[in-house]
């Protein structure tokens, strides 16, 4: 991922519904923000000593939850709270789209945009809190490739009007590989104190 002229790598372990896990390393320094669905998203410095666990806060913590769905919301969505309006179509780039509106759970709404011949999903356009002001954020997505018979973009980047936030290239993706219990959940951090 590049984000702000710098460079981070990571890796990624989601599952069905909505937990996720992501380990991020850079410069030196790793962060480990999980969710196991149930409980809110939370963050962990391993590298600090003591290990430092906290809990991920307002908008960020939304935004971390709605990220760790599994699914696009064009599966199962109305079971899932999702509400899909067709708004009509569009040509980007010689490319003729398909909008849907899609609302979440009556509070979160944003534009999906589906190709007409291949019915990737190859947009989104939505509204991000950014200290404390709301703020258009496009995702393209891109370099469609098969994985485990499905087939999955490997490049996104979010942009504003203003610039790029980031850019992300996954370099492999590994279907059902065997998650190790506990990886979703926070860990319990026992300090003990120092004998005087």
């Amino acid at each position: 991922m590049a984000i702000d002229g710098r460079e981070l790598t990571f890796r990624l372990i989601a599952a069905r519904p909505n937990r996720l896990r992501m380990e991020s390393m850079s410069g030196g320094r790793r962060i480990i923000q999980a969710t196991d669905g149930v409980t809110p998203p939370w963050q962990q410095l391993p590298d600090a000593n003591p290990p430092v666990v906290t809990e991920l806060k307002g908008e960020e913590a939304r935004e971390f939850a709605a990220d760790a769905e599994f699914d696009d919301p064009l599966i199962d969505h109305a079971a899932r709270g999702y509400a899909l309006d067709y708004a009509g179509e569009t040509t980007i780039d010689g490319r003729r789209l398909l909008k849907l509106l899609v609302t979440r759970r009556l509070v979160d709404s944003y534009l999906l945009f589906v190709d007409a011949e291949t019915y990737f999903i190859v947009r989104k356009e939505g509204t991000r809190i950014r200290n404390g002001t709301a703020v258009k954020v496009v995702t393209t997505y891109g370099d469609f490739r098969p994985v485990g018979g499905v087939i999955l973009p490997h490049r996104f980047v979010a942009s504003t009007e203003e610039r790029v936030l980031h850019e992300t290239v996954l370099e492999s993706v590994t279907p059902n590989v065997p998650v190790p219990p506990g990886s979703f959940e926070r860990p319990i951090v026992i300090t003990v104190p120092e004998l005087k």
